[in-house]
């Protein structure tokens, strides 16, 4: 199975994606979260019916900053990092809309872990549990859940681990399909700016920025499958991106994948809209102009 590199695009050809998840959650084994095996990460209901540090290029603590938290889940009060935003200044978006910030990376920081009881969630939805969602997660994940401390400034590392937490949260809890895969795309965009960081450390750990790729790749495949089925079946906004938007977002990911012909016809899609803003007409012309020469190459 070929991986190669195009535009510092990560290419896989000719492989299925499918719901199971063999391995995503295996480095969360060591804080206690057992039976990671073999998860349904995705699940389509309409089927159903039918059948290392990050490199302070500013002065980080005048970003980073500790505020008090208390727990939905099991109501005890911890400690969470979290940003002034006012410190950071964004310069631009991705074409898979990964924002970029000059001289710091915040992505990191937008999940909130419980050390008391292994809940984690996005800051944004942190508050935002049902008591279905709680119940799962006390009888899942509290009942053997290894408490873990994490310093004021997070490494990439790190940060995926807090993700990956986040993202097993939804699982156990019956999030949307739309809420997994914007967890599992945000885990890509932490992969790339980890990646990022060795090219500008000049690390030389080949094999590291290799296993970077494929996880980053792995990650966009699942961020890929989730949002196909959360297009189909649940109602815009999803994660607040509107409909338009998400047209646009499949249709990147689909080409991060090497899926060419699937990535236009999303694109149609998008184009054909008049509410269509400049901003995302000139992604689309590079998403197509990316197109062209990946497939002439």
């Amino acid at each position: 199975m070929p991986l190669y590199l195009a535009c510092d695009t990560i290419i896989l050809q000719d492989r299925k994606v499918g719901g199971k998840v063999d391995n995503l959650f295996k480095d969360l084994e060591s804080m206690g979260i057992s039976g990671v095996e073999n998860i349904n990460l995705f699940v389509d209901e309409s089927k159903k019916e039918k059948s290392k540090v990050v490199k302070k290029t500013i002065k980080t603590n005048d970003i980073v900053y500790e505020r008090s938290v208390s727990c939905p889940v099991c109501n005890k009060s911890f400690k969470t990092t979290s940003i002034r935003s006012g410190r950071i200044r964004f310069v631009d978006t991705e074409l898979d809309l990964r924002p970029v910030y000059s001289g710091f990376d915040p992505i990191p920081y937008d999940v909130v872990v419980c050390n008391h009881c292994g809940y984690a969630g996005l800051n944004k939805y942190f508050q935002r549990v049902s008591e279905f969602k709680a119940k799962k997660i006390k009888a899942k994940i509290s009942a053997n859940y290894k408490g873990k401390v994490y310093p004021k400034v997070l490494s990439y590392e790190e940060a995926i681990e807090r993700y990956k937490l986040a993202l097993f949260n939804s699982v156990v809890g019956n999030d949307t399909n739309g809420t997994k895969a914007y967890l599992c795309l945000k885990i890509s965009w932490l992969y790339r700016g980890w990646k990022l960081q060795l090219k500008e450390e000049e690390s030389e750990d080949k094999d590291l920025f290799k296993a970077l790729m494929v996880q980053e790749l792995t990650f966009v495949r699942n961020a890929f499958e989730g949002f196909l089925i959360a297009y189909e079946n649940e109602t815009f906004p999803i994660m607040s991106i509107d409909q338009g938007s998400m047209e646009y977002l499949i249709a990147e990911l689909a080409r991060r994948q090497g899926k060419f012909d699937e990535s236009k016809k999303w694109l149609s899609r998008v184009i054909q809209r008049q509410s269509t803003n400049k901003r995302l007409h000139n992604k689309i012309f590079e998403v197509k102009e990316l197109i062209n020469k990946e497939v002439t190459t």
